[in-house]
């Protein structure tokens, strides 16, 4: 499906964004790569027949406002509540990749009322962030790649421990296709959009069945956590 870009006037900023499709909202929030717009979203862009994609071009980037500095998270969650507002958009779901998955956060953090579920492709986040989390009780979905050494997985578990309604999904490695250099196993590159928008289509027909309160860390983990203490000479706590 063809999406058609607009631009509408956000404050002292002009957005550009692309739109496509019908039914229940979904913002999609690129990357912080310097490159990055709305078009990295177009292998995904198959959502559109089920859902109303809306695609913008953060502040700073692709053919939005480009000031001198580019505005943190927080100011570009305040910008997207502005945009979607001047949408009608009352309620959506959030897609974010990367540093757009950090502003996610940040949107659903500050506005809770707007947001129904929220899924992060090798997000990011701020510390501050992370503390607050707890209080996202929003179902959340959560993709890592198992050999993503720009995102690395261990992120993906920290994200999953403090956010008690998520569910976190490891992509299987990339780095032994020779088509492929590990750096950019959290792309969105066509060797990973068809199997996250599978994931993504399936959580968002079903949010609630499909997250849980955090599970115990896994065994590697676990296993971290014992050879630290052993370092330092504690005594292992009793499970």
């Amino acid at each position: 499906m063809e999406p058609t870009e607009k631009q509408v006037e956000v404050g002292e900023f002009t957005v550009n964004y692309a739109t496509a499709g019908g039914g229940d909202p979904l913002l999609l929030l690129h990357g912080s790569e310097h490159t990055e717009s709305w078009r990295v979203w177009e292998p995904m862009l198959s959502l559109a027949d089920s859902y109303r994609v809306i695609a913008p071009d953060l502040v700073g980037y692709g053919r939005s406002s480009r000031p001198v500095e580019t505005p943190d998270y927080r100011v570009q969650a305040h910008v997207l509540s502005d945009l979607v507002e001047k949408l009608s958009v009352e309620r959506l779901s959030l897609v974010g990749s990367g540093w757009g998955g950090q502003v996610a956060l940040e949107l659903a953090l500050a506005w809770p009322g707007l947001v129904s579920s929220v899924v992060l492709i090798a997000s990011s986040y701020d510390k501050e962030q992370l503390k607050r989390l707890q209080k996202l009780r929003r179902p959340t979905l959560i993709v890592y790649a198992e050999d993503d050494m720009v995102t690395q997985l261990k992120a993906g578990y920290l994200l999953r421990d403090a956010i008690g309604t998520s569910r976190l999904e490891v992509l299987d490695p990339v780095a032994k296709d020779p088509r492929y250099d590990f750096r950019m196993s959290h792309r969105l590159g066509k060797f990973r959009a068809p199997q996250v928008v599978q994931l993504v289509r399936s959580f968002l027909s079903r949010p609630e069945e499909m997250v849980a309160e955090p599970p115990e860390l896994e065994n590697e983990l676990k296993g971290m956590a014992l050879r630290k203490q052993e370092e330092k000479g504690e005594e292992p706590a009793s499970t």
